[in-house]
């Protein structure tokens, strides 16, 4: 069996970010540089001892709205965003391969939660539509309409913190948001398409590790991505009988 391939929505991002850099780094493992019109949106902000009230505390001096009220506690990482910028909030002591991954978990957050829905709006609405989604004011009754007809949704941009007492996302959305901004982080990191020879998973996790800097739990999950167990015998029988 050999490697899976990511979702075609993870290679058109992960091709329009490398088109937007410039050029695709050569060696592994990569250090994601922001294309220069991305820098100047994104700003990294290094807290030692991350937490959540790290965060409102950067945010509040800077008369920025804080439009979550989570607990606080520890945090591996943060994005925040707000009229199409945004912050990506690091603790420094973490180690080279957990900052690495933190970084490009957030950036995928940013490119898939938080730019496209707003190009897409954008083109689909109309520019002042932007402001709907920056909370700044309602959609007008047209825009209702032009939002309707063409799919897009027109509600302010949503957070995705909350987490229940063992630290796991909330919610269906906030674990697929969670899961999705985790597959384009590993396809910046370690593109699929490497791995496609190898029918080994233990070896993949190792490649991943060695190679391409991941943290080992991470690398572990990716790895279960790219060469998933094979179904359950009985499941794989019952689901061929289903079918004649």
């Amino acid at each position: 069996m050999s490697a899976v391939g990511p979702p075609v929505w993870v290679i058109g991002l992960a091709e329009q970010f490398w088109a937007d850099a410039g050029e695709v780094p050569a060696g592994f493992p990569r250090e994601l540089a922001l294309p220069a019109a991305m820098a100047a949106l994104i700003t990294p902000v290094e807290r030692p001892g991350l937490r959540v009230r790290s965060v409102i505390d950067y945010l509040t001096p800077k008369r920025l709205p804080v439009n979550f009220a989570e607990p606080d506690r520890p945090l591996r990482a943060a994005l925040y965003c707000w009229k199409g910028a945004g912050y990506v909030f690091l603790d420094p002591a973490d180690p080279p391969d957990e900052r690495r991954f933190s970084f490009a978990h957030e950036l995928a957050h940013f490119l898939r939660d938080y730019a496209a829905p707003r190009r897409q709006v954008e083109r689909s609405v109309g520019p002042a539509a932007l402001d709907v989604l920056d909370g700044l004011r309602k959609p007008t009754t047209d825009e209702r309409l032009h939002a309707v007809l063409r799919n897009r949704p027109l509600t302010p941009h949503c957070h995705f913190m909350s987490r229940d007492p063992a630290g796991r996302p909330k919610g269906e959305g906030e674990q697929r948001a969670e899961a999705d901004a985790d597959r384009l982080a590993f396809e910046l990191l370690a593109p699929a398409e490497l791995f496609h020879l190898d029918t080994d998973r233990s070896v993949i996790e190792s490649r991943l590790v060695a190679e391409f800097g991941l943290p080992a739990a991470v690398a572990a999950v990716y790895a279960r991505l790219l060469l998933p167990p094979p179904p359950p015998v009985g499941g794989l029988i019952a689901r061929l009988t289903d079918s004649l």
